[in-house]
């Protein structure tokens, strides 16, 4: 009977995390329901990659050892881990940008087939589980670096793409202004 408690309270536990880990971007305060300049459709954050990397390379993190106590090596860790998860959060932030762009692109384009709206929903899905898998080794204390790369390197791809496609599509005047 305890190994059973113990499965549905496991069960119950990792069901809550990824529903935590899933929920959508916060909003900000007065951009729903309104249109906007182009330029909020596209990422910002994952441009920073290569110097958010530098600032966590495995020298640092040698240096540090070797040169300062430990009280200050954990609080170091611990910030660099604060900043990771930022970061990670602004790359989510990003992705919600394109996934907006997609779904006004798809709205105002004929020739947006039912195959790449499945391609998004695949991507979206595959963005939320590396994110959470991100945030999960983030929390554990571990290298996330690789990690965080291909989710940087998915973002500027999708925003290629839909750059692209953007400027083949004409929507109706106003459709981007507020």
């Amino acid at each position: 009977m305890n190994e059973l408690a113990m499965y549905i309270g496991l069960g119950a536990l990792l069901l809550a995390a990824a529903a935590f880990l899933l929920r959508p971007a916060a909003a900000k305060p007065g951009a729903r329901g309104r249109g906007g300049e182009a330029a909020e459709f596209f990422p910002v954050h994952c441009r920073y990659f290569p110097q958010v990397l530098r600032a966590f390379t495995s020298e640092d993190a040698q240096y540090i050892a070797g040169r300062a106590p430990s009280a200050v090596r954990r609080q170091w860790e611990s910030r660099r881990r604060q900043a990771a998860r930022m970061y990670l959060a602004a790359l989510r932030e990003d992705f919600a940008r394109l996934n907006r762009l997609s779904r006004l692109l798809a709205l105002h384009a004929a020739s947006i087939s039912a195959s790449r709206e499945a391609e998004m929903f695949w991507l979206n899905l595959r963005f939320q589980i590396l994110y959470a898998v991100v945030s999960c080794r983030l929390s554990l204390g571990w290298s996330a670096a690789d990690d965080v790369r291909h989710i940087a390197s998915l973002i500027g791809r999708l925003g290629s793409q839909l750059e692209h496609a953007a400027l083949a599509v004409n929507p109706p005047a106003g459709a981007l202004a507020p």
